[in-house]
């Protein structure tokens, strides 16, 4: 072979591979859902349990057929977290599945319908309805058999309790102790029961405000809510949504278009998470996200699964949604959910911000 042949033959290879590094590049950029991950949260997997927080198993294999359907490539909350956090782009759509409560339906009727498919899952407890076998949840011997089968077991604090309720009389520093002791012995019995436990946390009820979530980041726990949305490399990481997928939420269409759904790159967010009173004017949102692909014209922000007044602009890169429900906020936990369509791929982004509104006698409602 000529020396001129083999300079044309490398020239060529060269040529290639940096045309492909780049249309790698671009498929990352034009892509979103490289840049993200859907997480799903349950609770009963069952026929005979409460219906706002049940599946039965005929509609969780559903689901499960969904998922596969759509091609998404089901993997542990610990490398969904380890991407987010490095912002490692994912080599195709992601999707974890989550459990709260360590219900013995979990075990009966979702756990080998997963195995199954090989697919891993994770599960919050409170290891004290465990040991007291409270209600119907798991014995520690099904939790450590699951460990040992693509199952994380993870912390949802020792109680669940409501975690921002303040005791009578309690100061802000006494209640900071009692919760840190609370999620502390919960993580301490995880480990001691199942030999290891990562550092990740559910909060009870979905509930967190601004002091709650730097508890849970001064002890390097990753925090999940139960407000809505796709994680992304930009989201709070004690802030973290997942889309609920029982009762109402387990309808396949409307499970179809959060699977499809796109998270914000967000830039900032205001109101700080906070508790409101029964008696407080409805907040005003301000989410700024970067524009790049969003459809910012044709946001539209909802309260209680009906459009709110939503403005929006666009500076430079940068789009600002504002949005404000123009009645009370109902005692309990509620949310604003906001929305723009895509301009890169078919789906929405999908932002929510939670709230927390208790009555004039300042009780909490499970």
């Amino acid at each position: 072979m000529s020396s001129t042949l083999l300079s044309i033959i490398c020239l060529i290879t060269v040529f290639a591979l940096s045309h492909y590094s780049y249309a790698n590049n671009d498929a990352i950029n034009e892509d979103p859902r490289l840049q993200q991950a859907i997480i799903l949260q349950y609770h009963h997997v069952s026929n005979t349990t409460p219906s706002n927080t049940s599946i039965s198993p005929e509609q969780f294999a559903e689901h499960l057929q969904l998922i596969n359907d759509m091609e998404f490539d089901v993997k542990p909350l610990s490398y969904v977290m380890d991407h987010i956090k490095s912002g490692t782009p994912f080599p195709q759509k992601t999707l974890a599945i989550t459990f709260d409560d360590g219900y013995d339906s979990i075990y009966e009727n979702a756990y080998p319908l997963l195995k199954a498919k090989q697919w891993p899952f994770t599960i919050f407890i409170s290891p004290k309805a465990i040991q007291h076998n409270h209600g119907s949840t798991m014995t520690w011997e099904q939790l450590t058999e699951m460990s040992q089968n693509q199952v994380t077991i993870a912390n949802h604090s020792w109680e669940h309790l409501h975690l921002l309720e303040r005791l009578t009389n309690e100061t802000t520093d006494d209640w900071k102790k009692r919760i840190t002791q609370d999620i502390n012995k919960a993580q301490a019995k995880l480990e001691k029961e199942l030999k290891q436990a990562p550092l990740l946390f559910a909060y009870p009820y979905g509930e967190f405000d601004e002091e709650l979530k730097t508890i849970l980041k001064n002890h390097d726990y990753i925090a999940f809510g139960q407000q809505s949305g796709p994680v992304h490399f930009s989201s709070d990481l004690q802030a973290l949504p997942r889309f609920p997928a029982s009762g109402i939420y387990a309808n396949l269409k409307t499970l179809t278009t959060k699977l499809n759904s796109l998270a914000f790159s967000v830039n900032s967010i205001e109101p700080k998470a906070m508790i409101r009173s029964s008696m407080d004017n409805s907040p005003i949102l301000k989410l700024s996200a970067k524009a790049h692909g969003v459809r910012f014209q044709q946001s539209q922000c909802f309260y209680a699964g009906n459009p709110i007044p939503t403005r929006s602009n666009k500076q430079n890169d940068m789009v600002t949604i504002e949005t404000q429900y123009e009645g009370k906020l109902t005692a309990g936990r509620s949310r604003y959910n906001c929305t723009a369509p895509s301009s890169l791929v078919n789906g929405y982004y999908w932002f929510s911000m939670p709230f927390i509104t208790l009555n004039e006698e300042k009780n909490w409602i499970d």
